[in-house]
């Protein structure tokens, strides 16, 4: 992981690395799958897709956490859509993304804004992708150091409008020399024992380089933030969750609840529920659970505003993601 940041602020500052280097980066993190049947990358709509956004199933790992979606595997070709995330992609070798007026572009490394039409025409087989929330902290920080737009031109990393990379890695203590404010929560690592624990745990601290927010690390949230924490999951399966129920919860003023939130979650609260409602559902359908009753448990209205929702935040239906994917904790 040493290896992997520090050759990350040269990534971002070359126009074009060599595939050898990204390889080595990606293999040397243990992000990809070992074994995993990828594809070849495919030109356009490949044979036999009957519709929907995916151009096959995925076969791979995630992680989703409040503001978070971590893929490791392989990407293929997708239809036009649009997603309320940033997203952040990172492959082995070239992929070839186009924007809502055809516009192609091929990189290795591209981050796409929130509510912006993308597809990818050809895919790669070893890919890391990740969705942040636009309202999180890490979210707006990559957004402003990508001064990524609507045009797929703009979706590459390179050195004429990035300048800078990752922060610098301390080869002493194996972490970023640089910290400022709170780690946000949604980088906190997965918990060991889980098959795939490592290789999110080294992908989760990529991202949040790339994010440009690293905050230091074993620092514990404010008290009234890990109550207010405690308290929401109990709240999900009654409807809404009001800022104000959970700050009498937590015996704090709205507005200072909010503004703890925020500072040491590092997303606000409300879009927050939001994503632990996401995370709740799909862990009940990936389970075994129906949509619906996985909607009810997770406190949305019904199977299809579950559906809604999803497809909203990541592009796609639930059903297309839970069942092919290794979830972890």
């Amino acid at each position: 992981m040493p290896w992997l940041m520090g050759q990350g602020v040269g990534l971002i500052h070359d126009i074009e690395p060599t595939a050898e280097l990204v390889r080595e980066m990606m293999e040397q993190a243990k992000w990809m799958l070992a074994g995993f049947g990828g594809w070849p990358g495919t030109a356009g709509r490949p044979p036999g897709k009957e519709g929907g956004v995916m151009s096959r199933a995925w076969r791979g790992w995630c992680l989703l956490r409040p503001g978070l979606m971590l893929y490791g595997g392989a990407i293929g070709g997708n239809d036009l859509h649009a997603h309320h995330a940033v997203q952040l992609v990172i492959a082995t070798e070239p992929f070839t993304m186009a924007d809502a007026h055809g516009e192609q572009l091929t990189t290795r490394i591209a981050v796409i804004p929130p509510d912006t039409g993308h597809t990818v025409l050809t895919g790669a087989r070893d890919a890391l992708l990740a969705h942040l929330d636009p309202r999180s902290s890490p979210g707006r920080s990559l957004l402003a150091r990508s001064s990524t737009g609507p045009g797929a031109s703009s979706w590459s990393l390179s050195a004429a409008r990035a300048g800078h990379g990752p922060p610098p890695i301390d080869p002493v203590s194996s972490q970023p020399a640089s910290r400022v404010g709170t780690r946000p929560l949604m980088f906190t690592e997965p918990p060991v024992g889980h098959a795939r624990s490592a290789e999110a745990a080294s992908a989760l601290r990529a991202v949040e380089a790339w994010s440009g927010l690293v905050g230091p690390g074993g620092v514990p949230p404010h008290p009234a933030v890990e109550a207010a924490i405690a308290v929401i999951p109990a709240l999900l399966a009654g409807g809404p969750v009001r800022l104000r129920a959970v700050a009498d919860a937590v015996h704090l003023s709205p507005s200072r609840l909010a503004h703890l939130f925020s500072a040491h979650v590092g997303i606000p609260l409300r879009p927050y529920v939001r994503w632990l409602r996401l995370r709740r559902a799909i862990d009940r359908v990936a389970a075994g659970e129906t949509l619906t009753a996985a909607a009810h448990t997770a406190g949305f209205t019904d199977g299809p505003h579950f559906t809604r929702a999803f497809r909203r935040t990541f592009g796609n239906a639930p059903s297309e993601l839970a069942a092919a994917i290794d979830w972890l904790p």
